[in-house]
């Protein structure tokens, strides 16, 4: 089988999404392969492709697009740039890999759904969380009743949210689309509806943000939220999202069911549930939890050969690179990011009002 050929655009050698996440993950894997690379200026795309072995270097996006040697163009550059160079690929023909948030807005993340439609190729978003083996056997297990009907959860989301550095306020800016509701509180929101089913109502109260608003940031984020999440299953669940100053505690997913509980939970420090590296416990008896081995199955590579972040991003091109051979649709895609995009502004709007709102069903939207 010919390898997938990826040409990934934002991977600056400085410690971006791109360059610790994505390129690590392609470097480790059979059958997928970085192809090419752009960043926002020319020499530095040469030195990340020097440094990964990658064929092609370009400072611009459209120039990696054009590449007929990249058959897949992953986009992990900022949100505010995602839309246009979504549709540039989708208008070369290029299947899509975009991290999440895909837009800015929803409208931004509509129009992208209706574009990669009309192309005609296949659009994945970067829910990794989905791909994480703790996530998927817990899921598999809850699937199969091992811990009966599932009646509540928790997930506690606590995580470093300061950002002082040059060109960083952007990610306290709610305009910006890459913020704190958007980020850890989208991925973590995907992550419940992954393994318990579609949110339909929610309540919140979003708090917190700067204490001194960032020069041009005039809608400063949130930096704490509570939101209450009413499952189609009658299930509910409740996420507390807490953005510290220092490295947080972790995540920690708690899922009970009538016949016993799930635990999901990461060591402190890392910045989502999307990067974390999760393990698994089982309720046993009275205040007692057992580890859950995670059999080898459930991870893309031998262990030990990648962490997060790049494990789940590996499995995640594996996935695509299998859809795409068998010319089934990859998922996540971006209706699922629409559905997101449209939970975030129902949860926002619960926080803005103070009363529950029902999530739009965008079945007939992303049919």
């Amino acid at each position: 089988m010919t390898d997938l050929r990826v040409g990934v655009i934002g991977a600056s050698p400085n410690g971006s999404w791109g360059s610790v996440a994505h390129l690590p993950a392609l470097a480790a894997l059979p059958g997928v392969r970085a192809q090419a690379v752009s960043t926002a200026h020319a020499e530095t795309a040469r030195a990340t492709a020097d440094k990964y072995g990658i064929s092609s270097a370009y400072g611009a996006p459209q120039d990696l697009v054009a590449d007929p040697e990249v058959d897949l163009v992953t986009v992990a550059v900022r949100v505010p740039a995602h839309r246009d160079i979504v549709l540039a690929a989708l208008a070369a023909r290029k299947p899509v890999y975009c991290e999440w948030p895909l837009g800015r807005t929803t409208s931004e993340a509509a129009e992208m759904l209706a574009a990669a439609r009309a192309a005609g190729v296949a659009h994945v978003v970067g829910f990794q969380a989905r791909r994480s083996p703790a996530v998927r056997l817990a899921r598999d297990m809850i699937a199969a009743g091992d811990i009966g009907t599932v009646t509540a959860a928790h997930l506690l989301h606590s995580v470093p949210w300061g950002f002082s550095a040059p060109g960083q306020s952007y990610l306290l800016d709610r305009d910006s689309g890459a913020h704190f509701l958007s980020i850890p509180g989208g991925h973590s929101l995907d992550t419940l509806g992954f393994m318990l089913g579609d949110v339909v109502e929610v309540t919140a109260r979003l708090t917190g943000g700067p204490e001194v608003a960032p020069s041009g940031v005039a809608r400063p984020t949130a930096t704490r939220g509570w939101i209450g999440a009413t499952m189609a299953s009658g299930a509910e669940a409740g996420l507390t999202l807490i953005g510290t100053p220092g490295t947080g505690t972790g995540i920690r997913l708690q899922i009970s069911g009538t016949k016993g509980d799930l635990v999901l939970h990461s060591t402190p420090g890392g910045r989502g549930i999307q990067m974390a590296d999760l393990r698994l416990f089982r309720s046993t008896g009275i205040g007692a939890l057992d580890e859950i081995e995670i059999p080898s199955r459930y991870h893309p590579l031998p262990a030990g050969t990648l962490t997060n972040p790049a494990l789940n991003v590996a499995a995640s091109y594996l996935a695509v690179r299998d859809a795409l051979a068998d010319r089934t649709a990859p998922v996540p895609d971006f209706g699922d990011a629409l559905r997101c995009h449209r939970l975030l502004d129902a949860v926002q709007l619960a926080s803005d009002t103070g009363t529950a709102q029902s999530v739009p069903d965008t079945a007939k939207e992303i049919a």
